[in-house]
This record gives C-alpha cells, sequence and structure tokens, in this order.
C-alpha cells in the first residue's frame, strides 16, 4: 500500500496538501491502495476532510488511530442532550448562538460552545470553580463524541490533555510545561497500548512509533514525504519497501540560475543531510529533475505529475470578462503584478474584472493590496476574494475567461490545470519550472517574458475580445488537461515508481 504522508488537512491549504489528497483520490480510483496520512490532532478532520475531496476510509490520522475513532460515523450531539450534563441534576440556558451557561443550584458552574457554523451542536464543555475560572475543558469531535480533555493550572494555561478512545477510556496522556519561557507540550504517554505504556518527549517520536506500527505487517509499504517538515521522521520509519520524497516546490533560492542557488533549509533533510535513508525523490518537471541530478549524481529523481483532475468540465459564459488568479497571496506569487496588469487590461476592456481568490500570509499582506487597488482606481474591477474550497472554486473556474500566473518561480502549477480542465485560457511568466512544460505559448494560452505586466496586459486583453482567439486557446486547454486526467496520470505515476 502507499502511504502519503502530511501534517494535517489545515482550514488554509497549501498546493501541499491539495496534491497529497488528489494523488491519494487517484490511487485509490485505479486500484492502488493509498492513504493520506496526517499527524496533527484535528477534531475536525472529517470535516476537513470532505473540503479538499476525501473520504474518511482514505485517512489515517495518528490520533484517531491510537484513538481507535478513524471510522466513526458523524452523529450530531445537540448541546442540550449532553449525557456529560444531566437535565436532572444543571440546568442549561441559552446566553447566544455561540454558547450556553450551565448551572447547579443557581450558581453558574460551567459554559457549553457552540460548534461554527451549527444550530445548538457541541464544540467543547467548560467547567468553572467559584471564581469563574476554567478548571477543565472537554472537547468534542465534529463527529458528535468527546474526543479529548485538557486540565488547567490556577492561571489559565494548560497543564494537561487527555484523549479518549469511542468507549471513553484514557489512551494518551499530554503534558503540558514551560520550557524557554513558552508554556508547550512536553511529553507524550501512551496508556495500555497493546498491553504497555510508552512515553515520548516530542511529538515526532510519537509519529514515528506511530508509522512503525501503522506498517508493521505491510510489507508492500511505500512512503512518500509531502511535507518535509517531517522527512527526519520518514527516514527513520523501519521496515518499508521503498521511501521517497516529493518536491512540491523549488528547492533552491535562485531556481532561475540553475546551480548557483542555496539549497532551501526545509528541502535539506531529504536532499542532503538523510538522502540516503530515501529511494529517492519525485519532481514535476523534467527541469527540476535535470538541475537536482546535476547537483545530487547520486540520487534517484524522477518525475512524476503533481496534480490531478478526475475529467475535464464544460464551460460557462459568465456575465462579463473575468480574469482569475488562484493562489496564495504571498511575495513569491506577486499578486501584486496582476493587479498592475488589470490597469492596463481596463483600459482595452472597460467592463473587465479581475478576482483573486486565496489567502495573504499576514494582514498587511492583504492591506497593501488593497491600497494598491485603490490607489490605481480598480475598485471596481478587482476583487480579493476569500479562500475556497475545491467545490466552491469549481465554479470560479467554470466561469472565468483567463487564468494569470504571475509567480516568481514554481515547480508546477495545480491551478492551472484545474483552471484547462474547464477549458480557461493560460497566461503565465516564463518562469522556472511549470510554465513551459504547462503552458505551450500560442496554443493553450501564452507564455510572456517574466515581469512583462504590458505583454501580460496585451495578451489578457486579446484573449477577452477575440472570440476565435479564445475559443482556439480553450479547446487547446481542454486538450491538454485531458493529460493529467485520471487514468494517463496514473500511468506516469506507475512508471515512476517501477522504472
Amino acid at each position: 500500500m502507499y502511504y502519503f504522508i502530511t501534517e494535517n488537512v489545515f482550514g488554509l491549504n497549501s498546493g501541499t496538501e491539495h496534491a497529497a489528497a488528489r494523488r491519494t483520490n487517484l490511487f485509490n480510483a485505479e486500484g492502488e491502495r493509498a492513504y493520506y496520512v496526517s499527524r496533527n490532532y484535528n477534531r475536525f478532520l472529517s470535516r476537513d476532510l470532505a473540503n479538499i475531496g476525501l473520504n474518511p476510509q482514505e485517512s489515517i490520522n495518528m490520533y484517531d488511530f491510537f484513538q481507535d475513532t478513524l471510522d466513526v460515523p458523524r452523529r450530531e450531539q445537540n448541546l442540550r442532550l449532553l449525557p456529560e450534563v444531566p437535565l436532572n441534576k444543571y440546568h442549561v440556558d441559552g446566553v447566544s448562538a455561540n454558547y450556553s451557561v450551565i448551572k447547579h443550584a443557581g450558581r453558574e458552574v460551567g459554559r457549553i460552545n457552540v460548534l461554527p457554523a451549527t444550530v445548538g451542536l457541541t464544540m467543547d464543555v467548560e467547567s468553572r470553580d467559584l471564581r469563574g475560572n476554567i478548571v477543565a475543558r472537554e472537547n468534542w469531535d465534529w463527529r458528535g463524541f468527546k474526543s479529548s480533555q485538557d486540565h488547567f493550572h490556577p492561571d489559565g494555561s494548560v497543564a494537561s490533555r487527555t484523549y479518549f478512545n469511542r468507549q471513553g477510556r484514557p489512551v494518551l496522556e499530554e503534558v503540558w510545561m514551560n520550557v524557554n519561557g513558552q508554556l508547550a507540550p512536553s511529553m507524550w504517554e501512551l496508556l495500555n497500548y497493546r498491553g504497555h505504556n510508552y512515553r515520548f518527549n516530542t511529538e515526532d517520536q510519537l509519529f514515528l512509533f506511530f508509522l512503525n506500527e501503522l506498517i508493521s505487517k505491510d510489507d508492500q509499504a511505500i512512503l512518500i514525504s509531502d511535507r518535509h517538515t517531517l522527512d527526519y521522521v520518514v527516514a527513520d520509519v523501519q521496515g518499508a519497501k521503498a521511501k521517497w520524497g516529493y518536491l512540491h516546490g523549488v528547492h533552491t533560492d535562485k531556481p532561475a540560475t540553475p546551480g548557483r542557488g542555496h539549497i532551501l533549509n526545509v528541502y535539506r533533510t531529504l536532499l542532503q543531510d538523510r538522502a540516503d535513508a530515501f529511494d529517492g525523490v519525485f519532481v514535476a518537471t523534467p527541469e527540476q529533475q535535470h538541475e537536482l541530478q546535476q547537483r545530487f549524481p547520486d540520487m534517484t529523481v524522477r518525475v512524476a505529475p503533481d496534480t490531478t483532475v478526475p475529467t475535464t468540465y464544460d464551460h460557462q459564459a459568465g456575465a462579463q470578462p473575468t480574469v482569475i488568479f488562484v493562489g496564495r497571496f504571498g511575495p513569491d506569487k506577486r499578486p501584486e503584478q496582476a493587479i498592475q496588469m488589470m490597469a492596463q487590461v481596463v483600459q482595452r476592456v472597460p467592463n473587465a474584472q479581475l478576482h483573486l481568490y486565496g489567502y495573504a500570509p499576514d494582514d498587511a499582506t492583504l492591506a497593501n493590496l488593497n491600497r494598491q487597488i485603490n490607489k490605481l482606481g480598480l475598485k471596481d474591477h478587482v476583487i480579493v476574494g476569500a479562500y475556497l474550497s475545491q467545490r466552491d472554486l469549481a465554479h470560479v473556474y467554470a466561469t472565468a475567461d483567463v487564468i494569470v500566473q504571475t509567480s516568481s518561480s514554481e515547480s508546477f502549477g495545480m491551478n492551472l490545470v484545474e483552471a484547462m480542465s474547464y477549458g480557461v485560457p493560460v497566461v503565465t511568466y516564463n518562469v522556472p519550472y511549470g510554465a513551459a512544460n504547462l503552458v505551450r505559448n500560442g496554443d493553450n494560452g501564452y507564455v510572456v517574458p517574466d515581469n512583462a505586466t504590458k505583454q501580460m496586459a496585451a495578451k489578457v486583453s486579446k484573449l477577452l475580445t477575440d472570440k476565435r482567439d479564445w475559443s482556439a486557446k480553450s479547446a487547446a486547454a481542454l486538450a491538454w488537461a485531458r493529460e493529467f486526467t485520471y487514468g494517463p496520470v496514473m500511468i506516469k505515476w506507475l512508471k515512476a515508481l517501477r522504472q
């Protein structure tokens, strides 16, 4: 079986999580059993899996594994029906849509917080002392069961956390201590696991124990490390048939000058410090493969697609000419250049709009983008949208006219593949590594020189105004996207794994 190693499914996922999730979908759809394996405790994981396109049967989380809650179906737990708060002993008063208070003999003894985006479902239950200080908190899983309980010091800081199995028995204890002036978990203890207790000083030590247990009876286990903060853990796993890493990003600080940049810190474990513990590395393009093999002649580097789409889709005409930007609003993605480009587009296409979908690394970045929009007089032409789930992005792609990419570098560009699967042409800068592999200039879109906002604006304007050109590019985009549907991509993956 295949195990794709990650940290979590987050509220705001990067391309790494999306790539691992889609690969999991792909392998299972094509008859190769695969799991999205995550480390972090996440009591909303079952909900978050759906947002990233995974079902619970494709996921193995470390905490769910030890809690024996991998396959628990969802049962909505109303806060007024909690067995822990019997109404013949306590009185529950609704204060707002966000929480209710628990009273005993007229005194407030706790609070029940409501699960966000629900009506009256339980998120957690707080117990409070005579002064109103929190002393304990029961944390409820999104699926409707008590998952863990936190205990607090008199000053309100966390002292410990106990994790429960589905029968309510403690199976894992986590102790928090003041480490270098900061409160943090300092010890994990598995309780009566296969008849023994096991202590660990770090969560990653526990994760290594978990991975070894997970594959202990699978002599065909193949691990692919997707989240590279965990490479050093994967390096120590015993008994795997093979261990690989997948590079979802450029690996140096100067990708435009091959051979001259420094290896990024996040990849040093995989590419340098523990390279001997891995069978090799997967990358998305031959260009990155060549650059890595030049640096590390003894390393096995193979090319395999970094994303896939189940099928291609029909395009729907939008209400007005729409350009989209999809991705993180970080400095390497340069969304400000998309906005600069749009200032020139609206001079040629007055009713055109640019919609940006993603998330900013901080509030200052978002504020700077909005200031730029106002300064350029684009308030009616540029919309900075929110981060969207894959389900919501489908409508965005289906009605967009052009997608632009202004990154300084991209190891691949899954957003471009997704857009092309809806027949959306691409206009991108010619930067390493993905642009030249995904966009054939003049065929399924246009490739312009890096930083050339004027040339990008001209190509975008042409696509928005020349119906014949757009139709030709749209048809070519769909044809190219078919190369990234399940069948063709699985063939490439099996070749890369078995060559």
